[in-house]
This record gives structure tokens, sequence and C-alpha cells, in this order.
């Protein structure tokens, strides 16, 4: 674990004030929002998810992009086909992403709705950086899931 934390760490080093962040939801994009605050980094932060919506507007003093959608709130994200036309106005420098799968060298995401998002917020981001340790899949499998990303 100390490890992933080093490396995270070394990112949040790289990333400036006024740069564009993209967050999914996911335990540690928590932590990496508190050690930007922490060091006086003002970022902006997009997010199809209410919840780091939530958490940065109560937590710090970042700019906040709310993608224009309707909230789901069974699953607390923002979602619609207006929600990827606003993502794709923006720059983004990083993002901070979870895949529910992947191959060699491709994530992927197993429901559809969640899956355009990211993969608009991949093509806009400079970096991806995923959060989370998807379950690997076979090539076989892949016509079963929607692809985010490669590697």
């Amino acid at each position: 674990m100390s490890a992933i934390r080093s490396y995270f760490k070394q990112i949040i080093n790289t990333i400036h004030w006024d740069d564009t962040i993209a967050f999914d939801n996911h335990p540690f994009a928590y932590r990496v929002i508190d050690d930007l605050y922490k060091l006086k980094i003002k970022i902006s932060v997009i997010s199809y998810s209410t919840d780091i919506i939530r958490y940065v507007s109560k937590n710090t003093d970042f700019n906040i992009i709310i993608p224009n959608g309707v909230v789901d709130s069974a699953n607390h994200n923002i979602i619609g086909p207006d929600v990827t036309q606003t993502f794709a106005k923006y720059q983004i420098q990083y993002y901070f992403a979870t895949a529910s799968h992947m191959t060699e060298d491709k994530l992927f995401q197993d429901n559809q709705t969640i899956a355009d998002m990211q993969l608009t917020l991949n093509e806009r981001a400079e970096q991806i950086l995923l959060m989370n340790r998807p379950e690997i899949i076979s090539s076989e499998l892949q016509h079963n899931y929607n692809e985010i990303g490669c590697f």
C-alpha cells in the first residue's frame, strides 16, 4: 500500500493551481482531494458523482464544475446525455478513474451510462490514473462490457 501512496503523492506534487481534475467516486479520491486542499492547491473539480461534488463543496474551497443532467439518487450520480456534453467542453489534466474490469491493456465498465461518461472524461484528460484494482476478464468476454480506455 505504501508504494501506491508514494505514487499518488508524486502525482499530487505535479498538480498545479487551477488545474481541472476529474474524479470518480472512490475512497482514494477523497484522500487526494484532502491532500490537495492541505497543500493549498486550488483546483477545479469535475465529476458525475454527487458524493464527490457534495464532499468538495463541504470540505474545500475548490471550484466545482457540475454537469447538466438528472440526479440518479439511487446510485449517487448525475446522468444523461448533457453530462458528456459538459465534460467534452473541458481540458482535464488528470482523471482519477475507477473501472470494474480490465484486460492486459484495456479498462471496462459494466454500466453503459457510466461508461459513456468515463469514456468522455478519459478522452478529455491528459492523464488517467486508476484508483482501484479491476477484475481481470479474458479477451473473449470483452463484448459483454463497455470499454472506457486503455492503460
